[in-house]
């Protein structure tokens, strides 16, 4: 019973652990892949690049390209007080180039708006007409943005953000107290990306004008932090990268060439073109590493199950010395009483690898239930979003997973039971029989 309940108790942890690890480490990629599309040029500086539209255009002439759009990344204060990544997307684009449409909640035009259009208010005394201008201002915010009574009630509720816009040298240019602009509420979206769910999403070419990217302050051509790309299915990411690059580098140089480009064609030379994953590397490789380094941990712990089924099998088979002398005395062969202990062991490998893997998969199954009741009695929080990147506990089971588990278990069992069944196979019956 006790190698039994050693074995369940090594299952059961190592079920768990990598279940919730492996979860994470699936969802955190399909994640950050919805919210990045396949390919991505960026360029870290605030700054942007010039001539995105040309380039997107180019984009979609090429056969292994289905999508493309522009990305505004920077940051505002809500309020003039609290600080939030501000995202500026072309929203009808940006979900066919991403998985993000799904995410997505127009709490006041219907689950399935995509536009930023806000929409009227049906008393014009507590709320006047819109103009067209801030008809556009609609915003979705992330799940974790902290605006204070936030409510999806129509009219929606204006909030108030200030950005501070760089000239294309990268110069603070506009009012030294930051360009202010309000802006509507409308949804929300849930990413499942803590990092994302922090940002308020506004319509690009608003946030272009509000940011002085547009141009019109300093007289160059509009900009953009990114373009997010979307390849045909079946097509290689990292080959399409390598024809979206020599594609990049032709464009650079055709602008550099050009009288009328080249004074800004600098901006583009240290644009980064990398796949998804690459992009989203920070956020998924620690994970990666983690789920690595628990599995070399549980094989270290898997040792100390072999060596517990080892010293209860010695201890046996050395209380059964005399039984053994028996049977070898009646014509028991040394196989047979060696097959005998053998087959105990992988009987408590098998009953402890069952109860081991059921008692596992019911606790992974249960694990934000499990998680949320801790929290409310206790005000013990297993599971913090902002340190995991996900925002809840995976609570899948992989099969292929569990079943290797159970197998390493029984193997594990049947190991430890090894040297103690050979030892019982090599009594000679005279010996064991001459024991009292």
């Amino acid at each position: 019973m006790i190698a039994v309940i050693a074995v369940t108790l090594l299952v059961m942890m190592v079920l768990i652990v990598l279940s919730v690890m492996s979860g994470l480490v699936e969802q955190a990629c399909r994640r950050n892949h919805n919210w990045t599309g396949d390919i991505i040029l960026s360029r870290e500086s605030l700054v942007g690049f010039p001539f995105y539209d040309d380039f997107i255009s180019e984009l979609r002439r090429n056969d292994i390209v289905l999508e493309a759009t522009p990305v505004i990344n920077t940051f505002a204060l809500i309020e003039s007080a609290t600080p939030a990544q501000l995202i500026g997307i072309r929203l009808s684009e940006f979900c066919r180039v991403t998985g993000f449409a799904h995410v997505l909640t127009n709490r006041l035009n219907g689950n399935h708006d995509l536009s930023f259009t806000v929409p009227e208010s049906r008393n014009t005394r507590f709320r006047p007409r819109l103009t067209p201008e801030r008809k556009s201002r609609g915003a979705f915010v992330g799940r974790y943005v902290d605006i204070p009574f936030l409510q999806f009630t129509a009219p929606p509720r204006d909030i108030s953000l200030t950005v501070f816009g760089l000239s294309s040298k990268g110069v603070l240019t506009g009012s030294e107290a930051g360009e202010n602009q309000n802006f509507s509420i409308i949804g929300e979206h849930r990413a499942g990306l803590v990092d994302i769910d922090q940002a308020i999403l506004i319509d690009f070419d608003e946030l272009q004008k509000f940011s002085l990217m547009d141009g019109l302050t300093d007289g160059r051509p509009p900009r953009t932090s990114e373009i997010r790309v979307k390849i045909r299915p079946g097509i290689g990411l990292d080959t399409a990268r390598v024809e979206i690059f020599a594609l990049w580098k032709r464009f650079i140089r055709q602008k550099k060439i050009d009288e009328n480009t080249q004074n800004v064609a600098s901006l583009l030379e240290d644009v980064t073109i990398q796949t998804w994953r690459r992009y989203r590397h920070d956020f998924i490789a620690p994970m990666e590493k983690e789920k690595s380094l628990m599995v070399i941990v549980f094989c270290m712990i898997g040792l100390v199950a072999v060596f517990i089924v080892f010293a209860i099998f010695y201890m046996i088979v050395t209380e059964k010395i005399k039984d053994i002398g028996i049977i070898k005395s009646l014509g028991g062969s040394r196989w047979a009483l060696t097959r005998l202990f053998l087959a105990y062991g992988a009987l408590v490998g098998v009953v402890g690898a069952l109860m081991g893997t059921a008692i596992g998969w019911c606790i992974v199954v249960k694990s934000n239930n499990i998680e949320g009741w801790l929290n409310n009695h206790f005000g013990f929080r297993l599971w913090d979003p902002a340190v995991y990147v996900i925002d809840k506990i995976p609570d899948t089971v992989d099969i292929t997973q569990a079943v290797i588990i159970a197998a390493v278990a029984i193997m594990a069992a049947v190991l430890g039971a090894a040297v103690p069944a050979h030892r019982a196979g090599q009594l000679a019956a005279v010996e064991a029989l001459r024991v009292e």
